[in-house]
């Protein structure tokens, strides 16, 4: 699970226009509520962010149906110029082969903190 982190963050890092090859043709993103679907749409989308710095600080798998493994990830990035922002990343990767997998469903959400009194 630590692998398709760190091939993603550097992917979405430093290179963005070879992250569509994480996911499959059919895949959906949604980002921050918003639903980008397929390969090429995702693609596109990412491609067009700001420059980025990501540092994942946690992560956790669990295999699920169909050969499946769900993947959830916290960590912060800053996109250009502006602040650094939380955020938590979750991948549902499925097989393609019996050596493969590929992204098919990621939902990555900026979270606020919570001020304790």
């Amino acid at each position: 699970s630590s692998g398709i982190n760190a091939e993603y963050g550097e992917k979405l890092d430093k290179q963005r226009q070879t992250i569509g090859k994480l996911y499959l043709d059919n895949a959906t993103l949604t980002w921050n509520g918003n639903a980008i679907n397929g390969k090429a749409g995702i693609s596109g989308f990412l491609e067009k962010l700001p420059i980025s710095h990501t540092t994942v600080h946690s992560v956790a798998a669990q295999p699920v149906m169909d050969s499946s493994i769900v993947i959830v990830t916290t960590g912060t990035v800053r996109f250009a110029s502006s602040t650094e922002q939380d955020f938590s990343q979750t991948f549902v990767l499925k097989k393609t082969d019996t050596k493969t997998m590929k992204v098919s469903f990621d939902c990555f959400r900026f979270l606020n903190k919570i001020e304790s009194n």
